[in-house]
């Protein structure tokens, strides 16, 4: 049966030019920074039954050239971001399914609970 979830919360400060972010069991987050990507950690756990008692909230400064993208451990452990995910300009929708295409390989098919999400810094429809 379900024993909890998964959380991941993401926020962005636009005034601030500044991303919080924090999360809770096997959630990835990878942040794209004028095209280096580094790994966001989430804690250990599971909501609703093994809730870490504190959370490490990280901070990132935001800007044009960031693209975050967050995913369940749907993903195989083996997969890394290629410099076209890091493309600002293009639909985050876009990007994700690409991701999640690009992931899976007849050896690692992606599971069916896989699960991206693409933030970037301005909207497929303009700003």
């Amino acid at each position: 049966g379900t024993r909890g979830a998964a959380v991941a919360v993401a926020q962005v400060d636009a005034r601030a030019s500044l991303l919080r972010f924090t999360g809770v069991g096997n959630i990835g987050a990878r942040l794209c920074e004028g095209g280096t990507w580094r790994h966001l950690v989430s804690r250990p756990g599971i909501v609703g039954t093994h809730r870490p008692t504190t959370l490490r909230e990280e901070e990132a400064a935001w800007a044009d050239d960031r693209v975050l993208v967050l995913h369940s451990d749907g993903l195989p452990s083996r997969w890394s971001p290629t410099s076209d995910t890091c493309r600002t300009s293009a639909d985050p929708a876009v990007t994700a399914a690409v991701t999640i295409r690009d992931a899976s390989s007849p050896a690692r098919p992606v599971r069916d609970d896989t699960a991206v999400a693409v933030l970037a810094p301005t909207p497929p429809d303009g700003p």
